[in-house]
């Protein structure tokens, strides 16, 4: 269903959306660490960590088709562990990101 893709940055993505965002991020010069693994004792891996700011990034692709719990596991999770986390999708991404990112910058 969704097509493997390779970012700029040489990594491999579950979908040609989410390489987008990692080419996005890796052209705009912000820090991030693509598929990093949760804290223990979560098995699951986040899409997108950005640790100037302590921000988890999820990249909802699925939200018409899903049909398992994992977002909603891994959003359980980040609550649980009062982690900075946000889900974007394909609509108002970017804004969504740097609007985290001026947070961050404000000592947030």
């Amino acid at each position: 269903m969704w097509q493997k893709a390779t970012g700029l940055d040489g990594e491999t993505y579950d979908s040609k959306s989410e390489a987008m965002v990692a080419d996005w991020l890796f052209v705009n010069d912000i820090d991030y660490e693509p598929h990093k693994p949760l804290p223990k004792p979560s098995r699951s891996i986040s899409d997108f960590y950005l640790p100037d700011i302590d921000l988890w990034v999820e990249y909802d692709g699925l939200m018409e088709v899903r049909n398992d719990d994992r977002l909603a596991n891994k959003t359980a999770f980040y609550k649980r562990h009062n982690m900075r986390f946000i889900i974007i999708t394909r609509n108002g991404w970017k804004r969504a990101i740097l609007g985290q990112i001026e947070l961050g910058a404000d000592g947030d």
